[in-house]
């Protein structure tokens, strides 16, 4: 029985591990260890910057392992030049159009902390524009060949153009959910240029709590969160204790976690960079926080993560909150969203009774989630 076996941890995680900290340290690689390396490392999101860091080993391979190496680099390659392309003449558009636009993750993010956008999967590009600019960037999308892919919801919408998808943001979540004070955001962001094209960026605090608050939309299911996270603590300027003074306290919690699980990945991070001093965390909470992080860390070594729903999520977003009143303002404003947020599930349900504007998809809301829950159809109305 091996280390992993013995462990309980899935095959391929503990040499991921090891690669992903510098320490896989061996002459060569067994084909059943190569491939499940390879294999948990793809369940991560993490192929491309695995498959970089085995080529730069001194490990000596097999022909076939080396080929295998090579065309996974060959696919990242690609990848990253479409998506880079992509971004860059979506931005040259904005530009053109004077719209101020901001690049959330994907090859901008890539390139700064990966330090290639062909070591990072990307599988959308995220902008973010100012709310009173939604109308004319969905009308300069439809110029330049994307078509809506669903409805807007709270803070979003998905377009899609040739295989490629597109998120449109004007906030970064729910604003029910959290308050991300979108406008100070903007208020702090940086004016630069990505491939000779200007873009904004949030600033280096903002950015962390954003991949904080990623990591927790996902429920931290994936090593790849984390390692966004590790790269970017370490190669963002790191904010002083000053500079984190949020809104609300969960965004000290969450941005606590996110360092967490930083940590779990790469433990150096401690002796590294100073720890963040949060004074609205409390050591109780901080001890808290750190069970919650172990436990969430023991559950992706074991298995793959099951699918996060809405309501999970939500659940998630609850453990977070500090016990006491702002987990029943939590409460509250989970109410709020499960009764006013629009999905497509709303609008095709209304388009049953030939209701289609937004306040009527609204208002029959909470009737398909009354007949959902009674599991009823719509023939019975």
């Amino acid at each position: 029985m091996n280390e992993e076996s013995a462990l309980g941890m899935r095959a391929g995680m503990q040499s991921l591990l090891d690669l992903l900290r510098g320490r896989l340290h061996k002459p060569s690689l067994e084909r059943s260890e190569f491939d499940d390396l390879l294999h948990v490392a793809e369940q991560e999101n993490l192929l491309l910057y695995a498959a970089e860091l085995m080529r730069r080993s001194a490990i000596d391979y097999t022909p076939s392992q080396k080929k295998r190496l090579d065309e996974i680099q060959r696919e990242g390659q690609i990848s990253g030049l479409v998506w880079t392309e992509t971004l860059k003449g979506t931005l040259a558009a904005f530009d053109r159009a004077t719209i101020p636009v901001m690049a959330l993750k994907g090859p901008c993010l890539a390139e700064r902390i990966y330090g290639d956008a062909s070591f990072r999967t990307c599988y959308d590009i995220d902008l973010l524009v100012r709310r009173s600019d939604v109308v004319r960037a969905e009308q300069l999308l439809g110029e330049i060949g994307f078509s809506p892919n669903g409805h807007a919801d709270d803070y979003h919408r998905a377009w899609s153009r040739k295989g490629i998808n597109l998120e449109l943001h004007h906030n970064v979540e729910n604003p029910h959910a959290f308050d991300f004070d979108i406008d100070a955001a903007w208020a702090r962001a940086k004016l630069t240029q990505f491939h000779g094209v200007p873009v904004w960026l949030l600033s280096p605090a903002d950015e962390l709590l954003y991949l904080c608050m990623h990591g927790v939309r996902h429920r931290f299911e994936r090593l790849c969160l984390m390692l966004d996270l590790a790269l970017a603590f370490r190669r963002l300027p790191f904010p002083s204790a000053g500079q984190i003074e949020w809104n609300s306290p969960v965004f000290d919690n969450i941005f606590v976690l996110g360092w967490m699980m930083a940590l779990h990945l790469e433990p150096e991070l401690a002796s590294e960079i100073p720890v963040p001093q949060t004074p609205r965390v409390s050591q109780r909470e901080r001890h808290r926080l750190e069970q919650i992080a172990a436990q969430l860390w023991r559950e992706l070594m074991l298995a793959p993560p099951p699918t996060l729903d809405w309501a999970a999520q939500h659940r998630f977003y609850l453990e977070l909150e500090t016990p006491g009143w702002n987990r029943m303002r939590r409460r509250w404003s989970h109410s709020q969203i499960l009764l006013t947020r629009l999905i497509d599930d709303d609008f095709v349900f209304a388009g049953r009774f030939h209701l289609y504007r937004n306040w009527q998809v609204r208002l029959l809301r909470p009737v398909r989630l009354l007949m959902k829950t009674l599991r009823l159809s719509p023939r019975m109305l």
